[in-house]
């Protein structure tokens, strides 16, 4: 009997898994991946994530406009973020935040549609899936100004380095992995991996991309999380089972999860 994990970031609504969506989740339950958080990138996908949720008692969503989509937010943005939130499958508001990687949205834009979903968070009492990219200065300011130290959340599929780790734990968040953790050339990423509390630690997939070392080039999905977590078992002088323990432990007690 496989040892249990939980993937607290992934996309099954996503074109990618249309054609074997099924197989793909069932997959991912016969690894031992028992819960799974998606992350919602547009408002116009809330109703496939809330049906998958619907169909599988044991994943989840969150609900978000993604920075680089920051420029398509209406005026009914928020009143659908606030109206999906209520249905128990939703357990958080992202993913969200900025990226000035790729700026697919102004920088503006981004950072006025991210002080909304924060103040959302805030008001409604979930938890935040941040997507941040070089822009951590900016992230940290509206997550202080906006969320007034009464929101929690997860830095999603991190992408910084130990530099930033001290400013992560002034503000209590949690810190998630990706597949990024385990390529040869991530050692900032790895760096930063070791100095995360192991209460505020997380793993994911970010499905379908992102696909772990051994599986580069290949969709990424939910049971390869298992890659992610043992290479963090690597790098924190730990097991593969003691890192699925507290990573599962730790998205549970972000997200509101039930025990399994």
């Amino acid at each position: 009997m496989p040892s249990t994990i939980i993937d607290s970031h992934a996309h099954l609504d996503w074109e990618s898994f249309k054609e074997d969506q099924a197989a793909v989740i069932s997959r991912a339950f016969e690894s031992g991946v028992v819960q799974i958080v998606q992350a919602g990138v547009y408002i116009s996908s809330i109703p496939e994530m809330l049906r998958i949720s619907e169909a599988y008692e044991n994943i989840y969503c969150g609900v978000g406009l993604h920075p680089h989509e920051a420029k398509d937010w209406t005026e009914t943005s928020a009143h659908s973020l606030r109206e999906a939130a209520k249905h128990p499958k939703v357990v958080a508001i992202g993913e969200c935040g900025l990226d000035f990687h790729y700026n697919h949205s102004e920088p503006e834009t981004q950072k006025r549609i991210f002080a909304e979903q924060v103040e959302l968070a805030r008001e409604i009492g979930k938890p935040l899936i941040l997507h941040t990219r070089n822009a951590w200065d900016e992230t940290f300011e509206i997550l202080k100004k906006h969320g007034k130290g009464e929101v929690r959340g997860v830095f999603h599929c991190f992408t910084g380095g130990p530099e930033v780790i001290a400013q992560i734990n002034e503000l209590d968040f949690y810190v998630s992995f990706s597949g990024i953790v385990t390529f040869p050339k991530s050692a900032d990423i790895q760096a930063a991996a070791i100095l995360v509390r192991p209460e505020r630690i997380m793993v994911e997939t970010d499905c379908p991309y992102l696909a772990p070392q051994g599986q580069r080039g290949k969709r990424n999905e939910p049971s390869f999380v298992w890659l992610v977590a043992a290479k963090l078992a690597d790098l924190r002088n730990s097991t593969k089972d003691d890192i699925a323990i507290q990573t599962s432990a730790n998205a549970r007690r972000l997200f509101g999860l039930p025990s399994i």
